[in-house]
C-alpha cells in the first residue's frame, strides 16, 4: 500500500514540490498510524490467544502466539513475562530466566518477574541469585508473603537457618491460613532448636493431622531431645499414614538405638534398605549397631556400603576406622581417620582417635600434635591425655 502511494506521488509531478509534500503528508501519517494501531491490535490478539492456551496447559502453542506478539511489539514486558512462565512449565529454565530478565529490563518495577526468576534460580541451585531476586521483589512489593516464604526456602537451602526462620515467620504472620508451620519447624530443627521446632510441628498437626511428614520431623526432634518413646510413637504414626517412606523407618531405628533396642532397630533398618537400597543412612546406622554388639565383620561390610553410596561421609570413615581397629587393621584405621579429617577439618574426635592410633606405633610427637588439635577443637578427652602422655 505504501509503495502504491509513493507511485501515486511520482505520477503527479507538481511544479511546487513543497505543495506536493504538504498535500500528501496527511495521507502518509494516517497510513502510518493506521498500520501501528493494526499491529497493536494484532499483537494483543496473539497475546489473548496465548493466555487462553497457557491456562489450558498448551504451553508450546502459547509460546508460538507469544513469539508472534513479541515480534509485532517487542517492548511489552508482560509478553516476555508470560512467555517465561510457559517456558518454566516446559522446564526450559534458561529460556525462562532470559525472558524474565527481558521483562525486568523493559519494566524494572515488576515484582512478579523478580519473584519468578528467583524461583527458577532456586531450582537451578543458584540460591544467592534467588535470594537477591526475592529481595528485589519484596522491596518493590513489601506485602508479598509468598516472596518471604520462597526467600526463606532459599535461605534454608543455603544454610542460613536463622534467616529462614525469620522469613517463614513473616510469611505465616501475614497469611496464617495459607502457609504451614511445617517449614518453620524444619528450619528450627536444623538449628537444633528441637523444643521450639516441636511447637511448630504441633501446630502443623493441628493444620493437617494426615500429613505423615509432620510426624516424621516431630519424631526426629523428639529424638534430639532424647525423648525416644515419644519419637517412636510419632514415627509409628507416620508409618501408618505413609508406609513406604524409608526415612521414617530410619528415624525410628535411630530412636530405638537410643533405647538400646537393637532387635527393633535392625528390623526397621532392614525395611528401610528394602524400600531404598541406594540410601546410605540405613547401612551406616546398621554398621554402628553391629559394631556395638561386636559383630565387626558385618559392621565393616555395612560401613563399606555406606561409604560407597556417600563417599564424603566423614562420620562413616571414623566409624569404619574404629571397626578396623577392632579387627587389628591399624594401617586401614589410620587411612580412614586421615580421610575423615580431610573431609571434615574441624573433626575433633577424628584427631583424637588418630592420636591414639599413632601412640600404638610410638609416634609420640605426631600423636601429641593430634591431641593438641583435638583439644583446641573442644575435646575434653584430649585434654586429659595431653596431661598424661605429652610431657
Amino acid at each position: 500500500m505504501i509503495s502504491h502511494l509513493f507511485q501515486y506521488i511520482c505520477i503527479y509531478k507538481f511544479k511546487d514540490m513543497k505543495y506536493s509534500i504538504t498535500l500528501f503528508l496527511p495521507f502518509i501519517l494516517i497510513l502510518f498510524f493506521s498500520t501501528s494501531v493494526y499491529s497493536q491490535k494484532n499483537d494483543q490478539a496473539y497475546f489473548k490467544k496465548a493466555n487462553s492456551k497457557y491456562f489450558a496447559g498448551e504451553y508450546e502453542e502459547a509460546i508460538d502466539d507469544l513469539n508472534k506478539a513479541i515480534k509485532l511489539n517487542p517492548n511489552n514486558a508482560e509478553y516476555f513475562y508470560v512467555r517465561a512462565n510457559a517456558k518454566n512449565e516446559l522446564e526450559n529454565f534458561k529460556g525462562a530466566i532470559a525472558d524474565y530478565t527481558s521483562a525486568i529490563e523493559l519494566n524494572p518495577n515488576y515484582p512478579e518477574a523478580y519473584f519468578h526468576r528467583g524461583y527458577i534460580k532456586d531450582i537451578l541451585e543458584d540460591f544467592s541469585g534467588a535470594i537477591s531476586d526475592y529481595n528485589k521483589a519484596i522491596e518493590l512489593k513489601p506485602d508479598y508473603p509468598q516472596a518471604y516464604y520462597n526467600r526463606a526456602t532459599s535461605k534454608d537451602k543455603s544454610g542460613d537457618f536463622s534467616g529462614a526462620v525469620e522469613d517463614y515467620s513473616a510469611a505465616i504472620l501475614s497469611k496464617p491460613d495459607f502457609f504451614s508451620s511445617l517449614q518453620l519447624g524444619i528450619s528450627k530443627y536444623k538449628m537444633k532448636k528441637y523444643a521450639e521446632s516441636i511447637l511448630d510441628f504441633n501446630k502443623s498437626v493441628e493444620e493437617n493431622a494426615a500429613d505423615a511428614q509432620v510426624y516424621q520431623y516431630r519424631g526426629n526432634a523428639k529424638s534430639g531431645l532424647k525423648d525416644f518413646e515419644g519419637a517412636i510413637k510419632d514415627f509409628q504414626k507416620s508409618i501408618e499414614l505413609k508406609p513406604a517412606d524409608p526415612l521414617t523407618y530410619l528415624g525410628k531405628a535411630i530412636a530405638e538405638y537410643g533405647k538400646n533396642d537393637f532387635k527393633s532397630m535392625f528390623h526397621d533398618l532392614n525395611t528401610a534398605i528394602v524400600l531404598k537400597p541406594d540410601l546410605d543412612g540405613p547401612y551406616y546406622y546398621r554398621g554402628i549397631a553391629r559394631k556395638e554388639i561386636e559383630d565387626y565383620s558385618l559392621a565393616l561390610i555395612d560401613l563399606n556400603k555406606a561409604i560407597e553410596l556417600k563417599s564424603d561421609h566423614a562420620e562413616a570413615y571414623l566409624q569404619r576406622a574404629e571397626v578396623k581397629n577392632s579387627l587389628k587393621d591399624n594401617v586401614g584405621e589410620l587411612a580412614d581417620l586421615n580421610k575423615a579429617i580431610e573431609l571434615k577439618p574441624d573433626y575433633a574426635e577424628a584427631y583424637f582417635l588418630r592420636g591414639i592410633s599413632k601412640t600404638r606405633s610410638n609416634d609420640k610427637q605426631s600423636a601429641c600434635s593430634d591431641f593438641n588439635t583435638a583439644h583446641s577443637l573442644g575435646s575434653l578427652k584430649a585434654e586429659d591425655i595431653i596431661k598424661q602422655y605429652c610431657k
